[in-house]
């Protein structure tokens, strides 16, 4: 087989991820921008009236402050209830002065539901009750500092803090969903994991039963006979052992099917061919001394990453044309790529599979984990999507 050119960067673990912007700075940066804007109009509004001055310094400051509070510098419990404090605090203090200001606190209030929907989404339950109460009378309670709201005024904040709510909820919801299918994919990868080990140790264990049984006969010595059959009874016992603790993991599974190695892979390439009409040309390049004393359980693992791999771009990459499928062992580590020419978002780094939303990646990097690899995926520079596993040789 002819060797293909690899590239640079292709055996090299990748970086650690760019940190991303998070949400809550950007969404400080469009309140900063409606405080300026509320900060005319206030002033304004006390341009008109001079003896109410001071209430609309209350309300700028109230948004600054409950602005602030949308920033990660304490924990969420911590800065929701600082900010329904800081806004029942203002609120209180109009009514009581018996001023009342026809700009509400648009700053305010668009802070007070976005921390809703964080704590609706993020927060404890035991403590998201009580503080998403708390914030939604908040929002709620700003109408009231104007004698002249409507009361058709009051029901649409109240519909805007009922929807702000539910998409926290079903933000909520989707992660624990994820998380549930997150878990499920590992506790899969490791119930097949349970039964490789069976399979190939077994073998291991089986060898050095029979060859103790076999010394033990020819051994003169009846201590070293002795020795001999201990170690052979406990191998049996092992192996077992080993049968009872399968069954018990696999009681309620279907009969697992013993996975082929590295040279099965020709095989999954013409699988995938055959049952995706229409997939891109698969280009398999493996390197001659990859295989050379390759533990089976390693071997396995080159071939379910690779054929995950390949379902991954038969279920998200329509629009590739070529994947190039290479195996390359150097040193004590075996490197496995499988890059496709599809197209993917630019400028992102290599992230973990946990982090795309494949759940079949999920199982494979609990595999890799288990054996002292790792496992990425996501765009390369040069174009296309890239899943990369480095194994070590020996754990």
């Amino acid at each position: 087989m002819t060797p293909i050119p690899l590239p640079s960067s292709f055996g090299t673990p990748p970086g650690p991820p760019r940190r991303r912007l998070r949400w809550p700075a950007a969404a400080l940066c469009g309140l900063c921008g409606l405080w300026l804007i509320e900060g005319r109009l206030l002033s304004r509004e006390a341009a008109d009236c001079p003896g109410v001055h001071h209430a609309h310094l209350v309300v700028w400051a109230a948004g600054l402050l409950v602005a602030l509070c949308v920033l990660p510098w304490a924990e969420l419990p911590a800065r929701a209830l600082a900010a329904a404090g800081v806004s029942w605090s203002a609120t209180g203090y109009l009514l009581a002065a018996g001023v009342h200001v026809p700009v509400w606190g648009f700053t305010e209030g668009a802070a007070l539901l976005t921390l809703l929907a964080l704590v609706a989404w993020r927060a404890p339950v035991r403590a998201a009750v009580p503080l998403g109460v708390a914030l939604a009378a908040g929002v709620l309670a700003a109408p009231v500092r104007d004698a002249d709201a409507l009361s058709t005024t009051v029901v649409a904040y109240a519909l805007v803090v009922a929807g702000v709510t539910a998409l926290g909820l079903c933000l909520r919801y989707r992660d624990a969903e994820r998380a549930k299918a997150v878990a499920a994919a590992r506790d899969a990868e490791r119930l097949e994991l349970a039964g490789e080990l069976h399979d190939f140790v077994s073998h291991h264990v089986a060898a050095m039963t029979l060859l103790a049984r076999a010394t033990g006969s020819l051994a003169k010595d009846e201590r070293v006979a002795a020795s001999l059959r201990d170690i052979e009874e406990a191998g049996d016992e092992a192996m077992t052992s080993a049968r009872r603790l399968l069954r018990v993991l696999h009681q309620d599974q279907p009969h697992r099917e013993p996975l082929p190695g590295v040279g099965g892979l020709t095989e999954l390439v013409d699988d995938f061919h055959r049952t995706n009409p229409g997939a891109p040309r698969v280009t398999l390049h493996v390197d001659p001394c990859f295989d050379a004393g390759l533990a089976p359980e390693l071997a396995a693992s080159v071939h379910r990453i690779v054929g995950e791999a390949l379902a991954n771009v038969a279920k998200h990459s329509p629009d590739a044309s070529a994947v190039r499928v290479t195996l390359r062992r150097a040193g004590h580590r075996l490197f496995v790529s499988v890059h496709d020419d599809g197209a993917a978002p630019r400028q992102q780094p290599h992230r973990t599979p946990e982090d795309s939303g494949g759940l079949g990646l999920v199982g494979l990097t609990e595999r890799a984990d288990a054996i002292g690899g790792t496992l990425t995926a996501g765009p390369v520079p040069g174009g296309g999507w890239e899943v990369l596993a480095a194994l070590p040789v020996r754990p």
